[in-house]
């Protein structure tokens, strides 16, 4: 009963998706969807019954968005070639699931209704769905099948009778006492016997609730009798798209399932009597023709696990056994290739890495040293353990870490100086196996950089002396200027001592990066307030943003963000990025953010100008660098590329970092991050400037 009972219920979700395959290709037929949307009744005629008429469903209705009947197509009952009627004009507007589907409404089944209506022709199940054209809805379509041909196929599957009841209990359907001539003929006889049999399939709400609640745990099963002949019927939910329509009964005769039972005992008795007997006569057999060459063939592979490669199976048959030792033979065969041309491989790599002039250092996740080639083992005798040991410790990552240093590290050893830059080794999962670091002596590199460093510092130093002259004596003849100078002669000293300023402006400059480059400028550390000193920035430079028409604010904390520098270099710092902002934005904004982000002081320069293309954002912060974006409004801004690299240098000696993000013709945000001594939790607040027009 329970077979069956499951045999009916797949059975019926299988009638489902069938009526909701043809619906589908009725609704996607090309032609079909814009006859509907046309309300072209002869168009559809001419194209839906060749689809429906090959399925394995009674009926088709296609419905225009009032509900309106623009064609419709029916199978008379009983038969089963493509011939059938076709009508229109239907009114189907006043049925709920049709309204549901026209109003386009979608629950967690989809956009599908299942409807159950009496026609005609007799009770038919049907599968509504819309139709689209050009993305909008212009109807449904309902595809239907006959409800009563629906359970005689179930009857002869499921080899049980099949009967359906609504709701309320009441039978809608059933073939046991009716649907077959012989029984039909056999009722005629009293006319009262069919409602006999109808009476006693009637259930009660109760038995409704417990098969449609509880039907993975609880059957309610039930005996009656029907033309003298005992059935046992058990019941279940009819639910389809997760609706319930009613229940379904299964029904076998009492005296069938008694017989098959005891049939069953006793041809499983014999059976496994039969079964002991030849299983017991065949252990010997299988002992000798499979167990054997089973184990020799673990023995095989438990040899060449253990790098055993010349040891073969040596079985040779024809079943399957004998294809698994053939195949693991060819399989070890095949691994000592391989590892044949690993072995040739690895002793090219080696070739190569001995012939490569820089070293190669290949690192565990731990940072200790795998492997090395000739230079790279050259380059570490010449340094102390402690020193290669800090080094190691500085390029590789640390066990977990995901993130590696793009910028190559200098390590003096001895009159030597090396350049070190590591990359992750990750297998195709991402899993970190460790790091290659490469050393590179840029000896001579390095030498040429620190005569450059020198001459720069020199000839700074030495221009800077000639220079103090000139900007002493034009200040002094600006202040004698009352002894009868002529004005066109005051502008020229102080076009004299305004462009000497700027020149010893950029002497200044050449001669700190120098200190920075060789690592002898000293920072005046002391505590002091950073929010006054961003403040002291932005009071300076507001005039000169807003004046320029540009909408300038700055967003800086109440309290006090106290940290330990040198306030005078981080001033310059601050400096450069408004700078560089005001430089570089011809319209629009500046926004300053000042906050706390952890441990660390942030500072945000924003603005909306000329932005700066991909392929310069890696060397912004380099010395001498400067961006080009082809944009005329940045041809006349005065400098050397300094600004930026004196930045970050000052910001990495106080532990920090700088860095920029910038999309062309949309602007950049250049920041910065440095530790700080927190005082009391701080609360932003908005110092906005007002906005002025350019004249």
């Amino acid at each position: 009963l329970l077979d069956a009972g499951r045999v009916v219920a797949e059975s019926m979700v299988g009638y489902e998706r069938t009526r909701l395959d043809t619906l589908r290709r009725v609704a996607r037929t090309q032609g079909v969807p814009a006859a509907l949307a046309a309300g072209d009744g002869e168009a559809l005629a001419g194209l839906v019954p060749q689809i429906i008429g090959s399925s394995a469903n009674d009926a088709v209705e296609l419905l225009d968005t009032d509900g309106i009947e623009v064609f419709g197509w029916q199978r008379p009952p009983g038969r089963t070639d493509p011939a059938g009627e076709n009508r229109s004009g239907s009114d189907y507007s006043l049925l709920e699931e049709v309204q549901l589907v026209l109003d386009g409404f979608i629950d967690e089944f989809g956009d599908k209704r299942v409807l159950l209506s009496e026609t005609p022709q007799g009770l038919m199940i049907f599968t509504i769905g819309p139709v689209f054209h050009e993305n909008r809805q212009v109807g449904a379509v309902m595809v239907g099948t006959y409800v009563q041909e629906m359970l005689v196929e179930l009857t002869e599957t499921a080899v049980a009778r099949v009967s359906i009841y609504d709701r309320a209990g009441r039978v809608i359907g059933t073939t046991l006492g009716s649907g077959q001539g012989s029984i039909a003929q056999e009722i005629q006889e009293s006319p009262n016997r069919y409602q006999m049999v109808t009476d006693l399939l009637q259930l009660s709400t109760d038995d409704y609730r417990v098969v449609s609640t509880r039907a993975d745990s609880e059957v309610p099963l039930r005996q009656i009798e029907v033309l003298g002949q005992e059935y046992t019927l058990a019941y279940g939910d009819w639910r389809l798209r997760g609706q319930s329509f009613g229940l379904f009964s299964v029904a076998l005769p009492s005296n069938f399932i008694t017989n098959a039972a005891a049939t069953s005992r006793t041809t499983l008795s014999l059976l496994f009597a039969v079964v002991t007997v030849v299983m017991l006569g065949m252990g010997v057999f299988i002992a000798e023709r499979i167990i054997q060459p089973l184990n020799q063939l673990v023995k095989t592979a438990i040899a060449v696990a253990q790098g055993n490669l010349k040891r073969r199976t040596g079985i040779r048959r024809t079943d399957e056994i004998g294809a698994l030792a053939t195949s693991f033979d060819i399989m070890t065969e095949n691994l000592v290739q391989r590892n044949r041309q690993l072995m040739e491989q690895a002793s090219q790599l080696e070739t190569v890495l001995n012939s490569i002039a820089d070293g190669v250092l290949v690192l565990d996740p731990a940072g200790e040293i795998v492997t090395s080639n000739p230079a790279a083992a050259r380059a570490l005798a010449d340094m102390s353990e402690e020193m290669y040991v800090n080094m190691l410790r500085e390029l590789s990552a640390a066990p977990g870490a995901e993130t590696f240093s793009n910028r190559p590290r200098r390590f003096r050893v001895g009159n030597r100086t090396y350049s070190a830059l590591a990359a992750p080794m990750k297998t195709p999962q991402g899993d970190l196996l460790g790091s290659v670091v490469a050393l590179r002596d840029v000896t001579r590199e390095a030498e040429a950089e620190y005569l450059q460093d020198g001459f720069i510092t020199s000839i700074s130093h030495e221009l800077r002396t000639p220079l103090a002259a000139v900007k002493g004596y034009s200040d002094l003849l600006l202040k004698l200027s009352e002894t009868g100078l002529k004005d066109e002669h005051i502008a020229f000293i102080q076009t004299i001592s305004t462009n000497a300023d700027h020149l010893v402006f950029h002497i200044n400059k050449l001669i700190d990066i120098s200190e920075v480059q060789a690592g002898t400028i000293l920072l005046k550390k002391e505590q002091f307030d950073f929010v006054a000193l961003v403040a002291s920035g932005i009071d300076k430079w507001r005039d000169t943003i807003t004046g320029r028409g540009l909408t300038f604010t700055a967003n800086l904390p109440d309290e006090t963000l106290t940290m330990t520098g040198d306030e005078e270099r981080l001033g310059w710092a601050v400096d450069n990025l408004l700078s560089n902002a005001c430089n570089y934005t011809p319209s629009g904004a500046i926004t300053v953010n000042l906050f706390v982000e952890g441990n660390d002081i942030r500072l945000d320069v924003i603005d909306t100008g000329v932005g700066i293309v991909a392929a310069d954002q890696p060397y912004l912060f380099s010395r001498f660098f400067r961006a080009n974006n082809n944009d005329e409004s940045t041809f006349n801004v005065d400098g050397v590329g300094l600004g930026l690299f004196i930045t970050r240098s000052i910001v990495e000696l106080h532990d920090g970092k700088a860095w920029a993000t910038s999309k062309v013709s949309e602007g950049s945000i250049f920041s910065l991050s440095m530790p700080f001594v927190p005082v009391e939790s701080s609360v932003p607040k908005t110092i906005s400037a007002p906005e002025k027009t350019a004249s």
